[in-house]
């Protein structure tokens, strides 16, 4: 894996860890694409009434997992072209509750969410395909913390696996 790609200490604050350690000492660039394989083949013949299904009340379905997925690696990604273009204003979180609960995600085609998925991982490989080396150290601040390009492509695929174990663990 290019050191380039490797965040350092300081470039993210600690409530990322939990989805940088994920990654750590693997490929970004491969996982990005593996990992569409790898939701491909977890979803491969669900039905569209299984994908609803949630483990417990008050907790996500399936297809709001995938969404919630979707959401949050856009917002990654706007963070990372924001801070890589060399903008300095403060960006904001984003509520995942709410935004789960605005997307009204259950009525959406598991094959839409999918195939969202997969077109957004395409576009953020093509993102960093264009990045100037030095634009992958840039540093800004989203959400009250301070993260770095190169943190931000990271979490992307830590943030999946983070998901794809509770998946794992509770829905299989």
């Amino acid at each position: 894996m290019s050191e380039l790609l490797v965040p350092k200490e300081g470039e993210y604050g600690a409530f990322y860890e939990t989805y940088i350690s994920k990654v750590r000492g693997e490929d970004i660039t491969e996982l990005l694409i593996s990992q569409v394989e790898e939701l491909r083949a977890y979803f491969q013949g669900m039905s569209e009434d299984k994908a609803t299904y949630s483990y417990e009340d008050g907790k996500w379905s399936l297809k709001e997992v995938i969404g919630h997925i979707n959401d949050t690696e856009k917002v990654m990604l706007f963070r990372a072209l924001c801070f890589a273009r060399n903008d300095d204003q403060e960006l904001p979180g984003m509520e995942q509750e709410d935004y789960v609960k605005a997307a009204n995600f259950n009525e959406v085609p598991l094959v839409n969410l999918l195939e969202e998925f997969e077109l957004t991982r395409y576009i953020i490989r093509s993102f960093m395909n264009g990045l100037p080396e030095e634009a992958f150290t840039r540093v800004g601040i989203a959400n009250g913390s301070e993260l770095s390009v190169r943190a931000l492509l990271n979490i992307i695929p830590g943030h999946f696996k983070h998901h794809m174990q509770i998946l794992h663990e509770r829905y299989t």
